[in-house]
Order: C-alpha cells, then structure tokens, then sequence
C-alpha cells in the first residue's frame, strides 16, 4: 500500500478559557503511533478520567484489526486475500468478508467516477515501473495490450464471500482505498467503546471524530507542493465528525527521462494526468474520501468538481492544477470554503 502524506495533523493551544465544555472536566489526549501499510499509523483520542480501561481495550483492539487489514488487503504476504485472487484464475477464490465488500465498493466506485476508478489498474501500474526500470515510456502497443487485461467485466462477485478473474492477465488492488478503509474501522471501535472525540490517521487517510481535546474543531493542514521545505501550508481546515484525504503527483510518481509522473495513472488512456498537482476531498467516511481523492487526480477538475458538488452536504474538493510558468491554478467545489479554520 502507497503511504502518503499530504496533510499535517495540527494542534492549536488555546490561549483562552472554557475552551472546554462548561461544569465538566478537560479531557485528556492520548496518542499512539504505529508502522502499518509502509508508513506511520498515528491515533489521538480524547478521553476522561475513569475511561483509561475502555481506552487501552479499543486501542488493542484497533492495533489487531489495523494489522489484520494490512495483512489481507496487501501484497506483502502471499497468502493475502489479494495475492490469492491475483493468482487464482480461472477458480474462484474465498476471501475474508469485508475484502469481498471493499471490491464490491470499488464496482460502483468505478461507476460513479466516469470509469475512472478501477481496481484492475494493477497491470498497468506493474508496466511503468518496469518503463521506470528501463527508462522510457510504455509504448502505444504495451498500453493497448496491458489494456486488454484492464475492466471492471474482468472479473467477478460470487456468493459466499467469492471472487472469480476472468482474464488470465487481470490483476486486482485495493491499496488506492484500503488504508481509508482502515481508519473508518479504527472510527468505528473507538466509538463502540464510547470515545467520540478523536483522530485516526492511516499514512495520510484521516477521520475527524467531535472535536479535540480543548473543544474545538480538529485543525488539518494541506501541504503546498510549490514549497521546497515541504511545511508550507496551501490551506487549514476545521473538521468535525468528517473525513479529509489529499492525494497528488509531487511525493510520489515515476520518473523516466528526467521527468516525473503521477503515480495515479488512467485506466483509459494508460497515462497520468500530470497538470493535476493535488486533490483533497472532504466526505463523511475515510473510503470515501481516499476513493474520490485518487479518483479526481484523473478526471477534469471541472467535472470533479462538480461530481462532489453533486453530492451535497459533507462533500467538499479542492483542486491544484499546474497553470503553467510556475503557476498554480486553485478550483474548489461550493462547499469547500465552509471547512477553511477561521
């Protein structure tokens, strides 16, 4: 799974009081960090005296069902749900329960994205690195061949938690939304153990849960690829109870012939969409906004735009396009501006 780190965690101190909530006492921060999908794994969890038996409880049990996630949703192993679909064709395959639900999404995902969106991206990925490895370009006919292995219809959902391949040279990945799956199930048990105040961050994918500890909306910088020191800030949101993920072309791509290009790469053309510098969206679950983040780096930012618009409530984007001579063209959806932090 591709770690990225396109959003700082910020802590505001309030210099001012009854930051917290009136005739109750503060609540304390916890923090734990963790290496999972080739990065760092980081909760923040906000809880009152008497909670430290609940919270240490939630805390195992996220550490068990993050590694667990890891395990089967990841190429690392080759007993992982994934490496066994990858291998498995023409036979159908049983996979864990919520790997069958996660492809299941990916289907309509894949509809809802103008077919942008596709799991079986993963042979052509395989080919520009190897086109990074040798230093050139995929040709027009390694693009058309690895394309024909490429689709939606190259696969298929059977009952009892089975996946089917249907093309011999079809390859799955999840990696593009699993991490975002990640932090909603960290979300999820935090809140069964009656925590509502918190943050989980899974390499990048967050979710805001209430509020911080002082109170107030949980602060979420967004990096700005034009800054060489990698702390400039384009923008600072406000979240409560959403999720927020920036994916982008300027920490991780391939480079071949001195130059770079995105790692996110079309289904349909076999190419990125360099002049897409970043995208960030906000939505009410990490899937979804990891999915949407991936997503609108491949289709014009007008129409992503106005994809998310179509959405409503809970949905915002923000777009970096490269405008050229070094500048940088900023397109946001309607309701973008309501989560900037005053």
């Amino acid at each position: 799974m591709i770690s990225r780190r396109f959003l700082f965690f910020m802590t505001f101190l309030l210099a001012v009081s009854g930051c917290s909530n009136p005739g109750q006492a503060p609540l304390k921060k916890f923090t734990k960090t963790g290496e999972f999908f080739s990065s760092v794994v980081r909760l923040d969890v906000c809880y009152a005296s008497g909670q430290e038996e609940a919270l240490n409880q939630a805390v195992d049990e996220i550490w068990a069902r993050l590694a667990d996630i890891h395990w089967r949703l990841g190429v690392h192993d080759p007993q992982s749900d994934m490496n066994r679909i990858n291998r498995s064709y023409p036979d159908p395959v049983t996979v864990g329960a919520d790997t069958w639900m996660i492809i299941k999404d990916s289907i309509y995902y894949n509809q809802i994205s103008l077919h942008e969106f596709d799991i079986t991206i993963y042979p052509m990925l395989r080919l520009w690195k190897e086109s990074e490895k040798r230093g050139a370009l995929p040709t027009a006919e390694e693009i058309r061949t690895v394309q024909r292995s490429i689709g939606m219809d190259k696969f298929e959902l059977l009952p009892r938690d089975q996946v089917r391949l249907l093309s011999p040279g079809t390859r799955l990945t999840i990696d593009s939304i699993a991490d975002g799956y990640a932090s909603d199930e960290a979300a999820q048990i935090l809140r069964a153990h009656g925590f509502t105040n918190f943050l989980t961050d899974t390499t990048g994918e967050l979710y805001a849960g209430g509020n911080n500890c002082e109170g107030r909306p949980w602060h979420v910088g967004i990096k700005d690829p034009q800054d060489p020191s990698g702390l400039g800030l384009v923008d600072v949101l406000a979240l409560r109870d959403l999720s927020v993920t920036t994916s982008g072309n300027y920490e991780h791509f391939y480079t071949i012939g001195n130059k770079r290009y995105s790692h996110i790469i079309s289904p349909r053309t076999g190419f990125p969409r360099n002049e897409i510098v970043s995208v960030t969206v906000i939505a009410p679950s990490t899937e979804l906004s990891d999915f949407w983040s991936t997503a609108l780096c491949l289709i014009d930012p007008d129409k992503g735009i106005a994809l998310i618009d179509a959405f409503g409530s809970g949905y915002a984007s923000m777009v970096l396009v490269d405008g050229g001579k070094g500048r940088m063209d900023k397109k946001q959806s309607r309701n973008y501006k309501r989560y900037l932090a005053p």
